[in-house]
């Protein structure tokens, strides 16, 4: 009895004390253990509602220019009134890298040739003020090809970044391209190659995503202040830097007043062809080929490039430069024949400048309406009046450039908006511990305090962002409406709140459709047939086509369809190949180029490269007996479908493919082996790598993990502070082959998730959502690891792409190193790691013998490092570095102008690339995988009991498809194992290219 009395006692204590500590521990809608501060309240959210953050932590990104100059502004801060000049060998400190010197005949330079280094600068100023910072420069064209890419300077002021675009500011560069104009055999107009343009130049800095049409100005205070200047991307020699007061651009009236000249004879007519640009400052704008009735030179038949931009110049900064000479004094009007039918009743600006400077302040974000179609623009006020502008006799320029200024506001507060989103998903993640129970009753008023009031505040920025980009455009356009489709849809979640902690996923879906609607806004995109410059108040030439044109020219189109050089089928020719492309235009024309110039003459056979859409039409095409000698860019997956359908070339059985197969890794080769042959090789490489913001590790004192079990120690810190780590929810290569689990048995026929290693990786997998608090949703990765929310993970080289083009404001604080590894018995690390989804190339059964040797000597020429490099760096070239070529020819990626840092991760992830084979049914695994990981972690599953449902549907399907293709009879006879290869080693063939 008096057991069971001590037993009810003991029990009434637990229970008081966990009344208690309930009651006395305050709700963290963070979720986090750590100590927070408290005194700081969401807009949007009531009085009496706290939003806990982490007290230890700085503010994490520093303000846009655009809310810097507002402050400003009202603070009364004056502009500068004097003009300094700092000569670059006046430096107060500078590291190594910044060598002083002469260059190109100037004495007294700074160089900073390895992109790298910085210096200090000591200037008194008598007057405190805001100034332009102006630098006298010249770039350093760099040995490894990487010299068209944009000059990225970081500029501190007294040791403080004043606003965001401070760490990625830019130097103008100037390109041409090279004359005269080549034609190939059949009159099709060649691209140009180009030219960069190297003198020393004087021009301000520039923020490098080129949203504002007039350079940033910087606030320097009375007395001695300290300028820093860091070398990002790109080599150059720096002469001196200018502080001076920023020119005012007067308004069109005022211009007009002080102007009393005549209109120029009405016979003046000037035109320029877009296409005849005398400058650009970026190597990825580009002239384009179109067949509109009045697109002039017209060229129905053959490519002939006349027209220029569209989406090759769309981004804020990029600017043409046009010469054209005036053949008598006098006032003059300006018009273009124009296309902006690209993004749907959303304007884009230009800044409009003549003989290098804005002529009135009305042309510095000059709007160009969207249009459906070409037709002419002509510059002119708001109420149709076109402008006047006074031309003397001779020589002048026109140029053109791109922002988006204009919508500079609405990016700001989207930009707020998105880490409201942020941190609403985080408090409802934190309150639902990462599920979504369908059985529980919430009261969200009770459960997430403030939740709803901080809905309707975003719900009602949202429609406040919809009436001002009407505001703007002047009429209802694609972004605003889809702000109001998502001011709705979180009306709807507001009509039944309680239901809200259910929807995380449209929360989410919310947020990635503010990110995409703030890239549209930020593009710009516009294609000019020519410019027309007119006497003032003479008629403009007619710039639009007009019914009948346009119907005569559809017709031409038709015909010339039927030509025998657009057939996408087998040339009957023995010494013409066929070839077909998945890749884009530009990759197409870049590369049929190039075989015209290098492979044709030297080996005597023709090729016609065709662009096609989707690689489908190699099943349905072999099916109807039409396909191509040869297919680039193949899913990595078709060879394999086409092999078993005995189509494809084993290229291994081909002379030198043996050699050709040992440029690549093993790991990388498993996709395309089938019955003992290879049907294709890998043309780029999709790397996996660790990425890392350095900059929140070392606030966090945390190192880079080097394994699993690093990462694992770490997941408590980011957690504690509202940080965690990113790993792709559908990718489970990497703890699958670090754990040694196959997908598949040796011999194929049979799946290889129901051994021991398989279910011990499942369960690792599963874990880092269920025990280690993975997100097991992230609206781009890209987005939060740009902001910080998310500052390490692992992604692909399309992720390294984006953040070295789009985040130049955090080049300096992100790097990459290779994937976390799993520790062996003998103490090596593993970092075996999959997922590359690569493409490939392949050959067809030829109809000849002598055709199929032809094709093969044109593949092996294509897959060369000396093709793939200048393939690759023609591309850049030509479009910019959004276009760098990832070969899979390990000599050839290491030729592209990489960081060399870089490089040397990328070449020490590559020899542990593994990718899974494929086997007739294989599909099913990654179904099946992806099925077993939803029931686990989202339903709660037993890992090993979803695993085992998936290891049944996938044995399954196998048999069936082995059945299908006779590797097992009716009875399950084996046929025909299929005996995959087992590479275990990691690859060392990559290893002499480090740098």
């Amino acid at each position: 009895m008096a057991s069971r009395n001590t037993k009810k006692i003991c029990c009434l204590l637990a229970i008081v004390i966990l009344i208690m500590t309930i009651i006395g521990t305050p709700r963290s809608p963070q979720g986090s253990s750590t100590a927070y501060a408290t005194n700081q309240t969401p807009s949007g959210a009531d009085d009496n509602q706290t939003r806990l953050q982490p007290a230890a932590l700085p503010d994490r990104t520093e303000p846009f220019y655009y809310e810097v100059r507002q402050v400003w502004e009202k603070e009364g801060v004056p502009s500068g009134t004097v003009t300094m000049d700092i000569p670059a060998g006046k430096w107060a400190r500078k590291s190594d890298d910044a060598l002083l010197g002469s260059y190109q005949g100037e004495s007294g330079t700074l160089t900073f040739a390895k992109s790298k280094g910085w210096v200090e600068y000591k200037v008194n100023v008598e007057r405190e003020g805001l100034y332009e910072l102006d630098a006298t420069y010249v770039p350093v064209v760099a040995e490894d090809s990487g010299g068209l890419q944009r000059i990225m300077l970081a500029i501190q002021v007294n040791g403080e970044y004043p606003y965001a675009e401070a760490h990625s500011m830019t130097l103008e560069r100037s390109f041409r391209d090279r004359k005269p104009d080549k034609f190939d055999e059949d009159g099709n107009q060649m691209r140009s190659l180009i030219e960069e343009t190297t003198v020393w130049s004087t021009k301000p800095l520039k923020d490098i995503e080129g949203a504002y049409a007039q350079a940033p100005l910087w606030h320097f205070k009375k007395g001695l202040n300290t300028i820093r200047i860091e070398a990002l991307m790109q080599p150059l020699a720096l002469k001196s830097l200018t502080l001076k007061p920023q020119e005012a651009v007067p308004a069109y009236q005022e211009v007009k007043q002080t102007v009393s000249a005549p209109a120029a004879g009405h016979g003046a007519v000037i035109e320029i062809e877009a296409e005849q640009f005398s400058a650009k400052n970026s190597s990825s704008i580009q002239v384009q080929y179109n067949r509109d009735p009045l697109t002039m030179p017209a060229s129905p038949k053959t490519i002939r490039f006349n027209t220029m931009g569209g989406w090759s110049w769309y981004k804020g900064g990029q600017a043409v430069t046009w010469e054209f000479d005036v053949p008598e004094d006098g006032l003059y009007q300006l018009g273009m024949r124009a296309n902006q039918n690209f993004r749907s009743n959303l304007s884009v600006f230009r800044t409009v400048t003549i003989d290098g400077k804005v002529p009135f302040r009305e042309l510095l974000r000059y709007p160009f309406p969207y249009h459906s179609g070409w037709g002419g623009v002509t510059l002119q006020d708001e109420e149709g009046s076109p402008y006047e502008f006074y031309l003397s006799k001779g020589h002048h320029t026109l140029g053109l450039e791109a922002n988006y200024e204009p919508y500079m506001p609405l990016l700001v507060q989207m930009d707020h908006m998105l880490d409201e989103f942020r941190a609403v998903s985080t408090d409802i993640r934190t309150a639902t511990g990462n599920r979504e129970d369908r059985y529980r009753v919430w009261d969200v008023e009770k459960d997430i305090p403030g939740l709803t009031d901080r809905l309707q505040a975003l719900q009602q920025q949202l429609t406040q962002l919809s009436e001002r980009m009407t505001g703007i455009n002047g009429k209802r356009d694609s972004v605003s409406q889809s702000f109001l489709s998502s001011a709705k849809d979180l009306g709807d979640l507001l009509d039944h709140p309680d239901a809200i902690p259910s929807s995380q996923l449209t929360i989410g879906t919310l947020q990635e459709k503010l990110i995409n609607q703030r890239k549209d806004l930020m593009d710009s995109p516009l294609e000019l047939d020519r410019i027309v410059i007119t006497a003032a108040g003479s008629e403009f030439p007619r710039m639009k086509a007009n019914w009948w044109e346009k119907s005569k020219g559809l017709v031409s189109s038709l015909l010339y369809s039927f030509d025998d050089r657009n057939s996408i089928s087998r040339s009957r020719k023995d010494n013409e190949i066929n070839v077909w492309m998945f890749w884009g235009r530009d990759y197409v024309n870049e590369l049929q180029q190039l075989a015209d110039e290098k492979f044709t003459p030297k080996s005597g056979v023709k090729v016609k490269i065709n662009l096609v859409q989707s690689s489908d039409l190699l099943i349905l095409g072999n099916a109807a007996g039409i396909v191509p000698d040869v297919a680039l860019g193949v899913p990595s997956g078709m060879p394999f479908e086409l092999a078993v359908r005995h189509a494809a070339y084993d290229l291994s059985k081909l002379p030198g493919g043996e050699e050709l197969l040992q440029r690549y890794s093993p790991g990388t080769l498993q996709p395309y082996y089938y019955d003992g042959g290879y049907y294709g090789v890998p043309e780029t490489m999709n790397f996996k790598v660790l990425f890392y913001r350095k900059d929140i590790l070392k606030q966090l004192g945390l190192s880079v993990p080097d394994t699993w079990n690093d990462v694992y120690e770490m997941l408590p810190t980011l957690l504690q502070n509202e940080y965690n780590f990113y790993v792709d929810p559908a990718d489970f290569s990497y703890l699958f082959l670090q754990n040694g689990a196959d997908l598949y048995t040796p011999d194929g026929l049979a799946t290889g998730l129901d051994k021991p290693e398989a279910f011990d990786a499942f369960k690792r997998w599963t874990d880092l959502f269920n025990m280690h608090g993975l997100e097991r949703q992230v609206q781009s990765f890209y987005n939060q690891f740009r902001k910080g929310t998310i500052p390490i993970g692992i992604s692909d080289f399309n992720q390294y792409m984006q953040l070295l083009v789009a985040a130049p404001e955090i080049m300096e604080d992100w790097a990459i190193a290779p994937v976390p590894g799993t520790v062996e018995k003998d103490g090596t690390v593993s970092r075996w790691i999959g997922g590359s989804q690569s493409v490939s190339s392949m050959m067809f059964k030829a109809a000849s013998e002598k055709k199929r040797d032809h094709a093969w000597e044109f593949l092996q020429w294509y897959l060369s490092a000396e093709t793939q490099t200048e393939f690759g760096l023609n591309l850049e070239q030509y479009n910019g570095e959004t276009f760098r070529w990832n070969s899979a020819n390990a000599k050839a990626f290491a030729n592209m102008p990489w960081n060399p840092d870089d490089l040397n991760v990328f070449l020490d992830q590559w020899q542990w690339m593994k990718e899974f084979p494929n086997v007739p049914g294989g599909y099913m695994s990654g179904r099946e995988l992806g099925f077993a990981w939803n029931r686990a972690v989202i339903d709660g599953e037993t890992p090993r009991v979803s695993l085992e449902k998936a290891v049944r549907e996938i044995n399954r399907e196998l048999v069936r498809k082995q059945r299908e293709f006779h590797i097992v009879d009716d009875n399950g006879k084996v046929l025909k194992p299929l005996k995959l290869p087992q590479p275990m080693e990691p690859w060392k063939g990559a290893e002499r290219y480090v740098k």
